[in-house]
C-alpha cells in the first residue's frame, strides 16, 4: 500500500529520503526553507578549477551504485596514486608513523582484545586504555580530526561507533565484519559533488511534490499531518524547536568549520597523494589537507595543482588575509618553502557540524524516545541527518536505507 510521506529538509539527507521512498512507489511532498535544494553539498565552478563546498567524495557502494544508475549519474574513481596517505607527525611525512611494536599492538587490539566503551571517558583518554597513547596520538588523532572536525578530546568514542557493541563480548574486527559491505572506494563526478545533487534533484522533482519556502516552526505542528514525517533538517535548525524538550548536558555542540581550496604552481608533497593528516601540537592548525587534482581527474582547468585545507574555528577566522597567511604558514611548513598561491577560495559554515562527543550521544537517545512515544501514539516521526548514525555520505545514505 503507497504511503503519504512529509519530508523536511532538502539538504542531501532529505533528498536521499525521498529517493529510497520513491523506489517504494510511496508519495512524498518535501518541504525546503531556501530555494535551492542540497544544503552543504555542493560545487563551484572557478577559472582555476572546481571548488567543493563540503564532501569532497561519497564512498561507493553497491546500492549507491544503483542509486546513480537510476539518477543517471556517472561516478569518478579516484587515481591509482591517491591510495598514498600521509601523516604529519614528529615534523615530517610518513606513510605508518608508529613503531613495529605499536603496529602490533594496533592489530591486538582489532582483532583479539574486547571492545568496551567507558562514557566516563572521552575518546583520547579510551583510545589511549585500548589502543596504547602512540597508535592514538599518530594515526587516530590525525585521521578522526580531519573527519569530524575537532580534536580527540572534544569526542566520544560511542557516539562515533554507535553502531557497533561496546559492552566488552566481541572484538572490533567481529563488530566491522557483522557491518561491513563491499565498498569501491570514495568517488566523485565530472563536475564535482554538485552533479550529485543536480542529478538526484532532476530525477525526483517529476516524482514528488517539492515545496521551497516552507520551514518547520515547531514540533507540533508535524504531529498533526496524516501520514509518515521525516526530519531531515540540520542539527543547527532543529534545535531551536527541540530546546523545550531538552536538558542542559543534552543540548549538542556545534562546530565551525572553513574549507579553503588552493590553487598553486607545485604539488604539495613529491609523490602525489589523497593528502596529509596533522597529529596535534605539531605546530599546524589546520587538520587535514587533501590534494585534489592528486585525486581525481577533472579537478583543475589549467596546470595548477589544487588543494582544500580543513580548519576548525579560528580566532579572526573571517578574516581572509588572515586566514591565508595561516594557510601559506602550514604549507610552508611541510615543502620548507614559500610559494604564492595563484587563488584562494574560503567557504565558513558556522556552526552546522555535529560535535561527535557525549551530548551528542544524550541527544539522540532523547531523539530515540521521541521517536518510540510518538509511534506508541500511531505516529510514524524519525529524525534523520549527520547527527545521527555517521557523519559520511555513505552513513547517511544507508540510514536512511532503512526507509
Amino acid at each position: 500500500m503507497n504511503e503519504e510521506i512529509f519530508i523536511y529538509g532538502g539538504g542531501i539527507t532529505g533528498l536521499f529520503v525521498a529517493y529510497h521512498h520513491v523506489k517504494k512507489g510511496n508519495f512524498v511532498t518535501l518541504f525546503e526553507e531556501k530555494s535551492n535544494l542540497g544544503g552543504l553539498i555542493g560545487t563551484r565552478r572557478e577559472k582555476e578549477g572546481l571548488v567543493e563546498l563540503a564532501a569532497n567524495g561519497i564512498l561507493l557502494t553497491d546500492d549507491i551504485k544503483s542509486m546513480l544508475n537510476d539518477i543517471g549519474l556517472s561516478p569518478v574513481f579516484p587515481k591509482k596514486a591517491s591510495k598514498r596517505r600521509y601523516f604529519w607527525i614528529n615534523q615530517r611525512l610518513s606513510q605508518f608513523p608508529i613503531s613495529i611494536f605499536s603496529g602490533t599492538k594496533l592489530l591486538y587490539s582489532i582483532f583479539l582484545k574486547k571492545l568496551k566503551f567507558d562514557s566516563s571517558l572521552n575518546f583520547e583518554s579510551w583510545s589511549s586504555g585500548m589502543f596504547g597513547s602512540s597508535v592514538t596520538k599518530n594515526i587516530i588523532e590525525p585521521a578522526l580530526g580531519g573527519i569530524y572536525g575537532t580534536r580527540l578530546s572534544e569526542l566520544q568514542a560511542e557516539t562515533i561507533f554507535s553502531q557497533w557493541n561496546g559492552n566488552g563480548k566481541s572484538t572490533i574486527f567481529q563488530e566491522i565484519k557483522k557491518n561491513k559491505k563491499k565498498t569501491y572506494g570514495t568517488v566523485s563526478f565530472p563536475n564535482g559533488m554538485g552533479d550529485l545533487v543536480c542529478h538526484l534533484a532532476d530525477y525526483l522533482s517529476p516524482r514528488i511534490q517539492i515545496k521551497t519556502g516552507v520551514s518547520l516552526s515547531n514540533i507540533d505542528e508535524i504531529q498533526n499531518l496524516n501520514g509518515t514525517v521525516r526530519i531531515c533538517t540540520s542539527l543547527k535548525k532543529l534545535l531551536p524547536l527541540l530546546e523545550p524538550l531538552l536538558r542542559k548536558n543534552e543540548v549538542p555542540n556545534l562546530l565551525t568549520i572553513s574549507t579553503i581550496t588552493r590553487f598553486g604552481e607545485t604539488k604539495l608533497t613529491k609523490k602525489p597523494c589523497f593528502g596529509v593528516l596533522f597529529g596535534k601540537n605539531e605546530g599546524i592548525q589546520a587538520l587535514g589537507v587533501l590534494c585534489n587534482s592528486d585525486i581525481f581527474e577533472g579537478r583543475v582547468a589549467t596546470n595548477l595543482h589544487s588543494e582544500t585545507w580543513i580548519y576548525p574555528k579560528l580566532d579572526g577566522g573571517e578574516n581572509r588575509d588572515l586566514l591565508k597567511s595561516i594557510v601559506e604558514k602550514d604549507r610552508a611548513t611541510i615543502t620548507g618553502k614559500q610559494e604564492e598561491s595563484k587563488a584562494f577560495y574560503q567557504t565558513t559554515w558556522e556552526g552546522v557540524f555535529p560535535a561527535y562527543d557525549k551530548k551528542l550521544y544524550l541527544f539522540n537517545e532523547t531523539l530515540n524516545r521521541l521517536e518510540t512515544d510518538w509511534k506508541s501514539k500511531g505516529k510514524d516521526i524519525k529524525f534523520y541527518g549527520n547527527y545521527r548514525k555517521g557523519i559520511g555520505l555513505r552513513s547517511i545514505f544507508e540510514s536512511t536505507m532503512s526507509e
